[in-house]
């Protein structure tokens, strides 16, 4: 896809063109009401939904496929550390003092803290992959692999970079929480949910568009958080709720898909090895139900991220006129 209609709205499309007014087009031309997956308009809740499934249903191997593997590999790492934590807290004494918890799951952190790692890649990797691949899809284009990709890669730092940052906040909320709860224990009851609060509250304003401005912008990461906080400010209740939306979605889809291979883990954990213990063949098809939950859910949350920054910017910046200009004068899909 052309990066024209992505273009942050305080630059101007062609460098060339940067003295020249924004010309309407002739009367003649007439703007594609959908080139893609959804309506070049301000999109409804329904709408929003209806395109992140079409989007995947529309690019499968790239949305669903790379998504697989993503799944997969950070799946396969982080899950028998996951497992093997347990078992250890398991076979732990109700008595055991905490040195002899670090002891017996010490080797156990280290590899989740590699898993950490790799999960963090990959999450950014499929954030701007999938991303880039909604983009395109609003305007109904082709999204091979290759160009994806290449669109991607040069922005994988500063998406990892992006990640890492709502930790900043939420590591200072957490840390006043312990400072209270050390000098007033009473006074928890009141700092632990507002700082809960506080932390949802920051992280829609700042963080909940910014993945989607860093990749389909072009954009820095500081930048990115800055045009978050200029999408989502006074739309903060209708951004929040359908992101809730689509959490609840992914939640209900995730547990239908992974019930029964929990409850085939755990017949076949209890089977094979002692009560409780989570076995070999328990992981493997945990592992399995989790990768299958993952690779549905990953790209259609993505899609409803993507779509809603879609429709903030039409909405306060007039992409749509942008977008039905640039899909009127570009082969369709």
């Amino acid at each position: 896809m052309s990066d024209t209609g992505w273009h942050h709205p305080d630059q101007p499309n062609d460098p060339n063109q940067q003295h020249q007014p924004n010309m309407p087009p002739p009367p003649s031309w007439q703007a594609p009401q959908q080139p893609g997956v959804v309506p070049l308009r301000p999109l409804s809740v329904t709408e929003i939904i209806d395109g992140a499934v079409k989007t995947m249903r529309s690019y499968p191997a790239v949305m669903l496929g790379v998504a697989a593997i993503v799944v997969t590999i950070s799946t396969i790492i982080s899950y028998p550390t996951q497992a093997s934590i347990t078992n250890t807290a398991n076979d732990l004494s109700p008595d055991a003092t905490g040195e002899e918890v670090m002891d017996a799951i010490g080797p156990s952190l280290s590899g989740a803290g590699i898993a950490i790692i790799i999960s963090l890649v990959a999450g950014a990797f499929l954030t701007g992959f999938l991303t880039t691949v909604v983009g395109k899809a609003v305007l109904g284009r082709p999204a091979p692999f290759g160009d994806v990709w290449a669109e991607v890669k040069p922005q994988l730092g500063r998406l990892i970079g992006l990640s890492l940052l709502p930790l900043v906040p939420m590591l200072g909320l957490a840390l006043i929480v312990a400072v209270v709860g050390f000098i007033l224990p009473p006074l928890l009851i009141i700092f632990v949910p507002a700082a809960f609060v506080v932390a949802i509250w920051l992280y829609v304003l700042y963080f909940a568009l910014a993945a989607p401005a860093l990749v389909l912008e072009r954009c820095g990461v500081i930048e990115s958080i800055k045009r978050s906080h200029a999408l989502v400010q006074r739309s903060w209740w209708r951004v929040f709720g359908i992101l809730l939306l689509a959490m609840i979605l992914v939640t209900v889809i995730a547990s239908v898909i992974q019930i029964p291979f929990g409850l085939a883990g755990g017949g076949a954990s209890a089977f094979t090895g002692s009560p409780g213990e989570i076995t070999f063949f328990g992981i493997v098809i945990g592992t399995i139900g989790a990768i299958i939950a993952g690779t549905i859910t990953e790209p259609f949350a993505a899609a409803v991220t993507a779509l809603l920054y879609t429709d903030q910017r039409m909405r306060r910046e007039g992409l749509d006129i942008e977008l039905a200009r640039n899909a009127g004068t570009q082969p369709p899909r």
